[in-house]
């Protein structure tokens, strides 16, 4: 097994990585007077005898960005209150990362806040969204504006539900696991560079998943609530990247949108002389090896423009950008002129 600590003083919880843990679940939750399990439809279908008696009640909510919304907010804490839930019981987010910030929101909210474990079963919730606290939900005008931080007690995650984890969805996980490279880890960068999806182990997805994980806790450790400037690193990617998927309305799923976001943060940092042009090759190059998206879909490049604004880096109105300085290097955050954005969408279009 491995053990990520995440420490943040009187809110310090552990990662733990092992094939096989989640048919344990009930040995590694807190004391409690009560347990919800949020999970998803498609999730249930798949898991759900093996998690029959590890919990007193399981929730089904919809799959993917349906579950993101207030009115499931609502009818969460509804289910909470005929659960009769109290302020020493626990929920469990059983799912992928729409789960876990569904989920994550609703128990941070519910009698100001009850324990949270965080279950996730996707590639992209495992190394990212369910470590750091970050929880929300989403708003017609853009993606989790309606949030709040809610550290979990712990994150269990058990590589093997990623066996029926569809391809597309494995490949969206893993434009995060390229944006860890590209930040921080250029060994892991290399080493995707080296393998494709179908051919890593489980041994590999362990290991890769682990130090991805430790990557993550590092930076929350450092800015807990993403007020000094040092977490923004992991939004690499995110700027352009949620305006894609929202504006394709879910057309490009997250880790799509990102990869996309990756490479038009990376083209206006060679523009602006932080990133070599052979970096700037490599992560175009790394990202289409893994089968995701390189390109801008047909969109209205002035509401792509108008939805950046809205990102929750833009200050007084100016927008942006996390810009990479080399494979493995710590990026820089720089306002960016929006002629300078446009460039670079028309460039990837």
């Amino acid at each position: 097994m491995q053990m990520i600590p995440v420490a943040l003083g009187a809110h310090s919880y552990s990662i733990l990585v092992e094939s096989g843990i989640g048919n344990r679940l009930k040995e590694y939750l807190p004391e409690n007077t009560g347990t919800v399990l949020v999970t998803s439809h498609t999730i249930h279908e798949l898991y759900g005898d093996k998690i029959a008696g590890q919990v007193e009640e399981v929730i089904q909510v919809p799959d993917g960005e349906k579950a993101k919304q207030w009115n499931m907010v609502e009818e969460l804490v509804g289910r909470f209150l005929k659960a009769s839930l109290d302020r020493d019981s626990v929920v469990i987010a059983f799912g992928g990362g729409c789960v876990g910030d569904l989920a994550g929101f609703a128990s941070s909210i519910y009698m100001r806040g009850i324990e949270l474990v965080q279950v996730p079963t996707t590639l992209l919730a495992m190394v990212d969204s369910s470590i750091g606290g970050k929880t929300a939900v989403n708003h017609p005008l853009g993606k989790n504006l309606v949030g709040s931080f809610h550290q979990p007690h712990l994150v269990l995650i058990d590589p093997e539900y990623l066996q029926t984890l569809p391809l597309r969805e494995t490949r969206s996980g893993f434009a995060e696991i390229i944006k860890y490279g590209v930040i921080s880890d250029p060994g892991l960068f290399a080493k995707l560079e080296s393998n494709k999806v179908e051919a890593l182990s489980q041994d590999d997805l362990v290991d890769i998943i682990s130090r991805c994980a430790f990557t993550k806790a590092r930076y929350v450790e450092q800015d807990v609530e993403d007020r000094l400037g040092v977490r923004a690193a992991l939004n690499y990617g995110h700027t352009v990247g949620h305006a894609l998927e929202l504006l394709s309305h879910h057309g490009l799923n997250h880790g799509e949108g990102v990869a996309v976001g990756m490479i038009a943060a990376a083209y206006i940092a060679c523009e602006q002389n932080l990133l070599t042009r052979r970096d700037y090759q490599r992560i175009t190059e790394l990202i289409d090896g893994y089968g995701l998206p390189t390109r801008v879909p047909t969109l209205d490049l002035d509401a792509v423009i108008e939805v950046i604004h809205r990102d929750k880096k833009a200050q007084a109105g100016e927008i942006y950008f996390i810009l990479p300085t080399g494979i493995g290097s710590e990026p820089v955050m720089r306002k960016v002129d929006e002629d300078d954005i446009r460039a670079a969408l028309e460039a990837l279009t």
